[in-house]
């Protein structure tokens, strides 16, 4: 090394020893940040580690053998910021810089970032802060997706684990939360860590999910927080995004069958994820039968049926949507020819489709209705599938009122002579139907309109102190809900 070299080091290493000086209160937060190929991001993501409050912390950096600039880059930018520690090794994948980067963390916690991912300002201090206050071994934070340079929040799912923030809760008390599997967004004491011996595997086409999952059954207690602070970039060449391929069905399936025989010692967890496999993740499994080949097909035929089987009864029946329930029994028959022509013919998307009232309940008649060996209950839509939904399209100030054009609807029921009714916080309000319906658009083109939906509302003197969400609540019949949709600004 030369006298500059050496002088450079010493420099951070001053600075680091300065910096935990000062934040000797504060327990070290170890980040990894595995990086392969992503030069173009990682400074990025660094900064973002940087920039966010909670200060007392160190990044370790792996470069996974990358092809590009990336180790440049990395390097270049720990020689600017005495935190960052770069190490180099020989492409090993993900899970191999992972384990890697925490065999050399020395933090009393640690968190995990991709290269490609960035956190929020204010998440991980949130998370932290809790953490002190709780003594819990793990802290699970929201994550929001960035499509472009578009951030999104997160699937409705995932708002609604994080809706209910809790401190020092167990998996027991809590098994929803098993529904946040990846990596980011989880902060987990070293010394538990440590006792169970965690390890991200080789392997990680869904299968880093299994450390997420035996981590929350062997957590004395967690925290749940409510502010955000992972952001997941969603890229289509990622490794956990895309496949369509007969491998990538039993990898998936490999994986949620690690995750269930971990949870098989609490059985209401162990429920819980089947339920969310089931109506989350293979889904999207499903929905790729779209683009897919006699292949693809043939392993779902072969793994879908047994986690169906494991589902408890009850529960499968009025939270897995019809669509999904149908297809679980073709492919559960075997019947190839039968899943194609349900699939070709937009069976998965029941909004394309008319429905009815039957003697099981409200039917959606879907491709094979009456011809497939299906049990006619399974056409029938669960609650979640007929709720009331609200949207707020346009938004425009006339003199000192707000008037709002609405689209309110029960999706996959058709209105017969809806009402709507509008709550305020004291305004006068003007209700008048009318307006354009609500029409959704299938992924192959097909239209559905729902008539009546469309509603002009008129908040009286509203111009200057504009709400940010509207909740109206429609009646039609026997049918009434509630919805809440935000207002543009």
């Amino acid at each position: 090394m030369t006298d500059t070299g050496r002088r450079s080091t010493a420099r951070r290493a001053l600075g680091a020893a300065r910096r935990r000086w000062r934040n000797r209160d504060s327990p070290l937060l170890s980040v990894v940040v595995p990086v392969y190929n992503a030069a173009d991001l990682i400074e990025e993501s660094l900064q973002s580690v940087l920039d966010q409050q909670y200060r007392n912390i160190e990044i370790v950096v792996v470069d996974d053998g990358s092809t590009d600039d990336s180790l440049a880059v990395v390097r270049a930018f720990a020689e600017r910021h005495p935190e960052v520690t770069v190490l180099s090794q020989p492409n090993g994948g993900v899970g191999v810089a992972r384990r890697t980067g925490t065999e050399a963390a020395t933090g009393e916690y640690l968190t995990y970032v991709d290269s490609d991912d960035t956190v929020t300002r204010t998440g991980i201090q949130v998370a932290m802060d809790g953490l002190r206050r709780s003594g819990s071994d793990v802290a699970v934070m929201p994550y929001q997706r960035r499509e472009g340079d578009v951030v999104r929040p997160p699937a409705p799912w995932i708002r609604a684990v994080h809706a209910r923030p809790a401190e020092a809760v167990t998996l027991a008390e809590r098994p929803d939360v098993l529904v946040s599997a990846i990596p980011g967004g989880k902060i987990f004491r070293r010394a538990f860590w440590d006792e169970h011996g965690f390890v991200y595997p080789t392997v990680l086409l869904a299968g880093d999910q299994r450390v997420a999952a035996e981590a929350f059954l062997k957590a004395r207690s967690l925290d749940i927080t409510g502010v955000p602070a992972y952001t997941w970039r969603r890229m289509e060449t990622s490794i956990s995004q895309g496949h369509v391929t007969a491998a990538a069905v039993h990898a998936r399936h490999d994986a949620m069958d690690a995750v269930l025989e971990i949870l098989e010692p609490l059985p209401v967890a162990r429920d819980e994820r089947i339920l969310q496999y089931l109506r989350y993740n293979i889904p999207n499994s499903l929905l790729k039968l779209e683009r897919a080949d006699d292949d693809y097909l043939d392993a779902l035929v072969e793994r879908v049926p047994t986690i169906v089987r494991a589902a408890p009864a009850d529960r499968y029946v009025s939270e897995v949507p019809a669509q999904y329930r149908v297809l679980h029994t073709l492919l559960a028959a075997g019947d190839r020819d039968a899943v194609w022509r349900f699939v070709r013919a937009e069976g998965m998307q029941p909004e394309m489709h008319p429905s009815g009232s039957e003697p099981a309940g409200t039917t959606v008649y879907l491709p094979g209705w009456g011809v497939d060996a299906v049990d006619p209950a399974a056409y029938v839509l669960t609650d979640e599938q007929t709720a009331a939904r609200a949207l707020v399209r346009s938004v425009r100030a006339q003199g000192g009122d707000l008037v709002l054009d609405v689209a309110a609807w029960f999706p996959n029921v058709e209105l017969a002579d809806p009402s709507l009714t509008v709550k305020t916080d004291g305004d006068l309000v003007d209700v008048t139907p009318g307006a354009e319906p609500h029409v959704v658009n299938s992924r192959q083109g097909a239209q559905r309109r729902y008539v009546r939906s469309g509603w002009t509302v008129t908040l009286r003197g509203a111009a200057r102190r504009a709400p940010r969400t509207l909740t109206v609540t429609l009646h039609d019949g026997d049918r009434t809900g509630t919805a809440s949709a935000s207002i543009p600004r």
